[in-house]
């Protein structure tokens, strides 16, 4: 497949995938931001403490 073929494949791919996806409920949706959140407050802390560590030794 070239990559002509494959652009004017893409609107039909989005239209599939729009159509299979749902909206989350409520529940899901804020299951899915702490847990999103919480992620990203332990990368940036683990950062944080590398940058310290290093700030140290160096």
């Amino acid at each position: 497949m070239n990559l002509l073929e494959r652009i004017k494949k893409l609107p039909e791919d989005w239209k599939r995938i729009i159509t299979v996806a749902k909206k989350p409920d409520k529940d899901t949706f804020s299951m899915y931001l702490k847990v999103t959140l919480i992620v990203m407050a332990f990368v940036g802390l683990l950062a944080y403490l590398i940058q310290l560590v290093l700030a140290f030794i160096i």
